[in-house]
């Protein structure tokens, strides 16, 4: 078998797809929804709970499809369904530049933004970059995830900006001429499912020994998993994770500007936690090739309660920066440790199913967060009451991450 194709490993080729693919399909999904916040608030004039529903009716969906979305990605062709995700997406983009009313916009928001989202996002893309990579796969979702931390860099200000120049209308409608210029031609063209596809095997190696066999049964396992211990533990403490840093995500602009900041200023907070998000998949992604992923999954969320305490005393924005350069730290290693943490446990032919079905058994957590928080300030006044809560979150999920076994099957 043929360690490349044409010199480089094609892996490669699809872990850049899998991050164009993440920035896109975050970037204009999650990290632009607190830009957007409060012209949204004001167009239709709704609370910030009203607005921050939206967000979670995206949420919901996602979760709710992620099981049958994680059965077609191991059985069916990624590129096609990639393909729908980058129509619907635009197509969801452009509807939502023309609704008159929050209740059409949660409509847009929950259908095709959502499963536009969904079939290009994160499900999705783990799973084809897990396909290619079995020794280097935390390294090389580190390396596709950076798309989505990038993708709060970029987005925040360049949303801000983009609706301060033509508005929030045209800005939703630019994102679908982007999705459509940019993302979709990626797709067609580069996507390949397995590197058996191509005649190669997993991290360009030449043979077959070289690699964990991962011939076992596709479909056991996913069942199976619901008995684990393992399968709760880790989806219990990604979704902790979730609830409490998609909501600090969301807020943390408004919460910036409450403070005193501009708008541009507050965007400036949000893209430095995704700067250093970069850098935080980057590193655990290698740790989880190195060490146990177990513990590094500890120290991120660590790192990230660390910093949420820091948000309840933060009130200069020198103080806002540097909480944000520990957030995003932590933050970042979070979903390429919750890709290594599955591919220790489950063959590469059920990742994606394993994957669907903990998604809605973290649904109810993960989606609480935002407008829980919207809530809060809205009733207070504030949203310190919900900091305390993230960073008792936090200390939660490290406690229930001690109940995973520390040494996992290798089953890839």
């Amino acid at each position: 078998m043929r360690a490349s194709a044409g010199g480089a490993f094609y892996g490669w080729r699809i872990v850049s797809v899998a991050f164009l693919s993440l920035f896109v399909s975050v970037g204009f999904g999650f990290y632009s929804y607190g830009a957007f916040f409060r012209a949204l608030a004001e167009e239709f004039g709704g609370s910030r709970l009203g607005v921050g529903v939206g967000l979670s009716l995206f949420t919901i969906t996602n979760g709710l499809i992620a099981p049958f979305l994680g059965r077609a990605v191991d059985r069916g062709s990624m590129r096609a369904i990639m393909t729908l995700g980058a129509c619907l997406l635009a197509a969801g983009f452009f509807v939502i530049a023309r609704v008159e009313s929050l209740p059409s916009f949660y409509l847009v928001l929950a259908t095709l933004v959502a499963l536009g989202a969904a079939l290009l996002g994160g499900l999705t893309t783990s799973t084809l970059v897990a396909n290619w990579f079995v020794r280097r796969r935390g390294t090389a979702l580190g390396i596709a995830t950076m798309g989505i931390s990038l993708s709060g860099v970029v987005m925040a200000p360049a949303a801000t900006a983009l609706i301060a120049a033509v508005g929030w209308r045209r800005a939703f409608l630019t994102y679908g001429l982007l999705t459509l210029v940019i993302v979709l031609p990626a797709v067609r063209l580069f996507v390949v499912d397995r590197p058996e596809d191509m005649d190669l095997l997993p991290d360009g190696d030449t043979r077959l020994d070289a690699t964990v066999d991962d011939s076992g049964s596709a479909s056991g396992p996913m069942w199976h998993a619901l008995a684990e211990r393992s399968f709760w533990v880790i989806a219990t403490v990604i979704a902790l994770n979730f609830c409490a840093n998609g909501a600090i995500l969301t807020h943390i602009i408004p919460h910036a500007v409450d403070l005193g900041n501009s708008p541009t200023r507050a965007a400036l907070v949000l893209s430095a936690i995704a700067a250093f998000g970069v850098l935080g998949k980057v590193i655990f992604g290698w740790i989880a090739d190195r060490l146990e992923p177990r513990v590094a999954l500890w120290l991120s969320s660590g790192l990230q309660a660390v910093a949420t305490v820091g948000l309840l005393w933060a009130e200069r924005y020198a103080a806002l920066l540097t909480v944000a350069v520990v957030f995003g730290l932590g933050m970042g290693g979070l979903v390429p440790l919750w890709g290594a943490l599955v591919g220790s446990v489950y063959p590469r032919r059920a990742f994606g199913r394993v994957m669907g079905l903990m998604s809605p058994v973290m649904l109810p957590l993960q989606a609480t967060g935002v407008p829980l928080a919207g809530w809060i300030f809205d009733r207070w006044g504030s949203y310190l009451p919900a900091f305390r809560l993230f960073v008792a979150l936090y200390l939660l999920s490290m406690l229930v991450l001690v109940l995973l076994p520390s040494q996992q099957p290798a089953r890839r």
